[in-house]
Order: C-alpha cells, then structure tokens, then sequence
C-alpha cells in the first residue's frame, strides 16, 4: 500500500507529522511520500517537493507566486495519476488540495482521497460542499460544528477532534524558562504574538507596542513585554519596530524563542494576538487576549468585495462559543487607541477580565481531542477500506 500525502504550510506539517506517526504505527508494511515540512521528513518522509515550496499566506502571496504553484500543481497531479498510489491524503491547505482532488478525479484516479481538517465553508464559498462530495471519499474535521455544514451532501464528515488539545495535553512545560530568557519572576507579562512572516511583524507588532505605550502611559505599572519570536530573521524584524517607536523605561522588552511559546502563553497576564491559531491556544491556556489583524489594502479589497466576508466574529474561540470571548480589531485601519482600551479591560481585575477566564473555561470543556491524531488515523485507515 502506497499513501500520498500532502501539507503544504507550517500548521500542515505539524498536524500531518502526528497524523503520520499514528498512520506508520498502525500500518507498519505501507509506504508514504508526499510533500511535507521538516517536522513529517523527520520522520523519513520523502517527496518530490518540500513543504517551504508552498507556503504562502494571504491573498497577495498567492498572487505574487500564482505561476510557480501552478507548474508544481501541475507536475504533482501528473505524477500522482502515472503512479497510482492506493490513497492521497490532503491536509488542510484547501484551495490548492481541493483543487488538487478535482484534477486528479478528472485524469481518472481512482484511489481513495482524503481531506483532513475542513475549509471555512461556514464562513464563505460553501458551493465547494458539493465539489468536495464529488470528488473527495472522506473528510475529517477538528471542530464540533463542522459536520452539520455538510449533512445536506453525500460526503462522508468524520470529527476527530481538535489537534490542539492534544498537543497541550501532552507539552512538558519548561519551568526555567523565564530565567532561560532572562524575564523577570516579579513583573506581570504582557505577551505580544505579532506573527511569523515579516509583513505580519511590520502591520501588527507597531500597533500592538502602541497600545503597550498607552496601557503603561495610563497606569505607569512596570511590566515585562515578551514578544514571541520564530527565529533570528524575524528577531531583526521585531528589534527594529521597537527602536523605531521609543517606548518607556516602565517597559522592559524581551523576545521569547518560538520553542517557549506555550510557556509564554501559560504565564502571561494579558496577550495581544494576530488572528489566527495562536487565539484558539491562548484560549486554551485561559489568557485574556485582545484580536488583532492589520489587513493590506489589497487583502482588506478582497475580503470586502470579492469574498464578501461578512462574519459576526473572525477569532475561532469567538466562533466556537457564538459570542465574543477575546475583543476582536481587525480591518484596514486598526487603532492603537481601541486595542488599548481593550487591553486594559482585560489587564485589570474586574468584570471584563473574570468573564473572559470563565468563557475560556467552558470552552475548554467544549473542544476535546485529546486523541485526535489516533482517531484521524484510524478514519484514514477505515476510509481506504
């Protein structure tokens, strides 16, 4: 048995790594290959491209590298069609992997294919449900409320669970790690996670030491402000921002290594946050956390009038409990001055702060997964019966 699989961004890589490891446990005589980050190769996975050829984010990155993952898309489909492996495994990363299961339908494949983790159909194109039942034979989802999008289809919904869960279920948490990066043990922690990619550092992280600037401005409490940092590239990035914008001496500026990022999440007071995954796991360790998203102009014109988002809330902790549980400011023009108003509801003891732990408690008990890789493996094995 040969499975394809395919993880065409960072978060791919890390959900496909676990779902891999389940996969090559309970089926020790099948081969994989594909296409995967350096968390899934390090565990002897091998393809034709690696994952950093794919990873592209927003709107305007996919424009600007349309014809270099047009030629990949390409050449994947034509060589997964000649070789025929018994099932093609998508995770997550929907525009190209749902296209890619339409073309392989159309060249005559005939082997299982399966998609884990569900597009954002519940929030825009839900037309692609009925291309999705066409063309796909199994589809794992990591939210509760995802399986009723389709029961109007053919296609079969598995919920597996929420990788998240598992994956904080099971981190050991490093209980130096403040002394590793030299942060102080007596001052409160105001975490900043700006993003990873630079455009993201330079949109978010000047609005978010703003909004620092006033909160120390207002109450002249010292404070630690921690910034989450990926690597060296990014810290160049984060240190310039800071310079630029001569913040207090209340605020001592630290950066924190990517590799203690949930330690950072775990013992922060407050935290501003880029939209994305990382709200869900702030939530998840029931840190108060003001939502941020500095959109380009171009991202902000195709939200607005191609895609015609019209959302009550973007952050998935919102979502998940149908209310607002993290103050959200995203769109083209976010104000320092909103966010810190915001921030300082949820840094001080009082209601807002006490409504916004109990939410992240019931939320806690409403997204389970604490074994959500083994249960998508066994869907993947039951699915190419």
């Amino acid at each position: 048995m040969r499975l394809f699989l395919f993880a065409g961004e960072p978060s791919g890589d890390l959900h496909g790594s676990h779902l891999l490891e389940k996969l090559q446990k309970q089926m020790p005589s099948a081969e994989f290959f594909g296409i995967g980050g350096p968390k899934m190769r390090s565990l002897g996975f091998e393809g034709e491209f690696k994952m950093e050829d794919f990873a592209v984010m927003g709107f305007s990155d996919v424009f600007y590298n349309l014809s270099r993952l047009i030629r990949q898309f390409n050449q994947i489909s034509r060589n997964l069609v000649e070789n025929n492996p018994t099932g093609v495994i998508l995770i997550d990363y929907p525009d190209f992997n749902l296209r890619l299961a339409a073309r392989l339908r159309k060249r005559g494949y005939k082997g299982k294919i399966i998609h884990y983790i569900s597009p954002t159909v519940w929030a825009w194109r839900k037309g692609r449900i009925h291309t999705m039942a066409r063309n796909l034979d199994l589809l794992l989802t990591i939210y509760p409320f995802e399986a009723d999008c389709y029961k109007e289809s053919s296609l079969p919904v598995t919920y597996v669970g929420n990788p998240l869960v598992e994956y904080l279920s099971h981190y050991e948490y490093d209980e130096r790690w403040k002394e590793k990066c030299n942060i102080p043990a007596d001052l409160p922690v105001v975490a900043l996670f700006p993003g990873s990619r630079e455009h993201e550092i330079l949109r978010n992280l000047p609005l978010m030491l703003q909004a620092v600037r006033l909160l120390l401005e207002h109450d002249g409490i010292p404070r630690t402000i921690a910034i989450s940092c990926k690597g060296v590239k990014e810290a160049v990035y984060i240190s310039q921002q800071v310079a630029a914008l001569n913040l207090p001496e209340e605020a001592k500026i630290l950066t924190v290594p990517h590799t203690f990022t949930y330690e950072l999440m775990r013992d922060c007071h407050v935290a501003i946050a880029k939209s994305g995954t990382v709200t869900l796991e702030l939530a998840l360790h029931h840190r108060p956390t003001v939502v941020i998203y500095q959109l380009s102009a171009l991202n902000y014109f195709i939200a607005q009038y191609c895609m015609r988002l019209n959302l009550p809330y973007y952050c998935m902790a919102n979502i998940l409990l149908g209310k607002e549980l993290f103050p959200e400011c995203i769109g083209r023009h976010v104000s320092p001055q909103t966010i810190f108003e915001h921030l300082e509801k949820l840094d001080r003891s009082g209601v807002d702060r006490s409504v916004c732990l109990r939410g992240c408690q019931v939320l806690s008990t409403v997204l389970h997964g604490a074994d959500a890789s083994e249960k998508a493996a066994k869907a993947v094995a039951r699915g190419l019966m």
